[in-house]
């Protein structure tokens, strides 16, 4: 079968975390190569997400898409299954904030929302780091309305944080079962960590409920097809 992968949001390779002077590099992932069709049209004159409303909790139960979301785990692994806080954030074509001008609109999520609850800002001013590859508008996040961008690959800005993180939204909880082949790949222990190599259900339930409170949104990817959790990922942060 070839499976179709779709990203509903994950740290790209490459992502430097550089709060309290670390930086660690989240797993890679393929690229998208199947985007969700959506019944939005946008606004004239407003710039807005690539993946806006275009994903939601139900494509994690797709047999035949394997898909890479950042999630915290809220209550460990009972019964052979976790629940997890499923997260994204706002991606824009390279074309679209390049061509973004004074006076237009921008749509994003601020801080805390939910997938459905954006806002649609005008843009006041526009200031680029050409060398960093960066966008600043409005004055940034530190300011109202304001909103960073960073150019994630070739043709991709995303938003960011201080510590460099996305600005995540959250997609919603979802209680999903370990496949019995599960692995948990973990490389959190330093920045230069390799992954260690946990497999089977049962091992891998004990991994986690071994320390229920340190699987956050910024350390932690499932890989998920069918609607069952056929990788968990966690990456060490500062």
């Amino acid at each position: 079968m070839n499976l179709k992968y779709k990203i509903l949001a994950v740290l790209a390779a490459g992502i430097a975390l550089t709060a309290c002077g670390g930086s660690g590099t989240p797993a890679s992932t393929p690229a998208s190569s199947a985007v969700p069709a959506s019944s939005h049209v946008a606004e004239e004159g407003v710039t807005e997400p690539i993946n806006l409303l275009t994903g939601t909790l139900d494509d994690l139960d797709d047999p035949d898409t394997v898909t890479f979301i950042p999630a915290s785990i809220v209550s460990g692994v009972q019964d052979g299954k976790l629940t997890a806080k499923v997260f994204s954030y706002d991606r824009y074509k390279k074309e679209d904030i390049e061509n973004l001008a004074v006076g237009d609109k921008i749509t994003f999520h601020e801080e805390g929302a939910a997938w459905n609850q954006v806002v649609n800002d005008a843009v006041t001013s526009i200031e680029k780091n050409d060398e960093y590859h960066l966008v600043s508008i409005n004055g940034g996040m530190e300011q109202p309305s304001g909103l960073d961008l960073k150019l994630e690959d070739d043709d991709t800005y995303r938003t960011m944080t201080f510590d460099d993180y996305p600005l995540y939204y959250e997609m919603g909880e979802k209680t999903m079962p370990l496949a019995e082949d599960v692995v948990l790949k973990d490389s959190s222990a330093d920045p230069q960590a390799e992954a260690v190599e946990t497999t089977g259900a049962d091992a891998v339930a004990a991994a986690i409920n071994a320390e229920p409170d340190n699987w956050t949104t910024y350390n932690t990817t499932l890989v998920v097809q069918g609607g069952k959790v056929l990788e968990v990922r966690r990456i060490w942060v500062p």
